[in-house]
């Protein structure tokens, strides 16, 4: 199928599949369900597995995981030579998946773990199990080769996800024209957003210093600086008073700062989050409406469907636990 032909056909297919999401104000049916076999008929329109309950929560979210890529892959997968940036989205459940492959080791286990499978776009050999620099081998994760000991374990996990922050940094990059634009800036925010409320929680919850937090930060360039697109805007941030709402008022992110109260406020870096999530989910509903038949649609695509995964496993959770999370969308 020519390029043309391909992105009108995948366009379509995908706003069907979006049509029958769970995302905007559908979402707030996952929570409304009684229970775990309610949540798999609502989600797969199939009979619940007769299995512990425990076991069903796991089923369910593998399930609605495995949807989401195989759907994803069907439509990049008409292409004859789809554009790289599309299949790099599949870059960060790889470096869990190897994440995952260090925890199994450290811990002595003896049988592969569970991993999200990722099809033909999966690069690691795991079939070369326990040997990890063979399941790493010829990969960009050849430089790790031996099972980390338990006070280098952190250091390695965060050197991959720094891997994997850059890899797709970079991946869009590339993406020109108007549209390019739209997703750098969509990406931008959210990494950006990310570090905002990680360097918050290092500082609120673990009472590090500005010196400290800006050093566990992540970045695109060779280290956290004033430079970096990512951390730009957070050494100024740092100097805020989180008790003193005031200090906030001028901040760019303050539409998603906890409300103010007569009793002692605090900033609330869980608030922020939940707010980011919320916006960022508007933004590529938008991106993928706003650029129609254009493989950057699918990028848009690719992050409201990765933000419903999100709720249904905040719905598995609240009914294991008979919690009812505080929903916005």
């Amino acid at each position: 199928m020519d390029k043309d032909g391909a992105r009108a056909f995948v366009y379509a297919k995908a706003c069907g599949v979006m049509g029958k999401s769970f995302t905007g104000e559908n979402t707030t049916k996952l929570f409304e369900t009684k229970s775990l076999t309610d949540l798999w008929n609502l989600l797969f329109k199939t009979p619940a597995p007769l299995v512990p309950e425990v076991v069903l929560a796991q089923k369910i979210e593998e399930e609605a995981f495995n949807r989401f890529i195989s759907q994803y892959v069907s439509f990049i997968s008409q292409f004859d030579k789809p554009e790289t940036y599309l299949s790099d989205q599949f870059y960060i459940y790889e470096v869990e998946n190897l994440k995952t492959v260090i925890d199994s080791l450290c811990s002595g286990e003896t049988e592969l773990p569970k991993l999200y499978d990722l099809g033909k776009y999966s690069t690691l050999h795991y079939e070369q199990w326990p040997d990890l620099e063979k399941i790493t081998s010829g990969t960009e994760y050849s430089w790790l080769k031996q099972i980390p000991g338990i006070h280098e374990k952190q250091a390695v996990e965060t050197r991959l996800d720094i891997q994997a922050i850059k890899h797709l940094w970079s991946s869009i990059q590339k993406i020109s024209g108007e549209e390019g634009l739209a997703v750098k800036a969509l990406f931008t925010e959210e990494l950006e957003l990310q570090n905002i409320v990680w360097a918050l929680r290092l500082k609120i919850n673990f009472g590090m210093t500005n010196e400290e937090v800006i050093s566990h930060l992540m970045y695109v360039t060779d280290k956290p600086s004033p430079q970096d697109p990512l951390c730009m805007k957070i050494y100024k941030m740092l100097e805020k008073d989180p008790e003193n709402y005031s200090s906030w008022e001028n901040w760019v992110y303050k539409d998603y700062l906890n409300p103010r109260t007569d009793v002692i406020w605090k900033i609330d870096p869980s608030w922020i989050e939940k707010k980011a999530r919320v916006n960022q989910n508007k933004k590529a509903m938008r991106l993928f409406h706003c650029y129609p038949v254009t493989s950057a649609s699918l990028i848009g695509w690719f992050k409201v469907k990765q933000n419903e995964l999100g709720y249904i496993r905040m719905a598995v959770e609240g009914l294991r636990l008979n919690e009812k999370p505080l929903l916005e969308y």
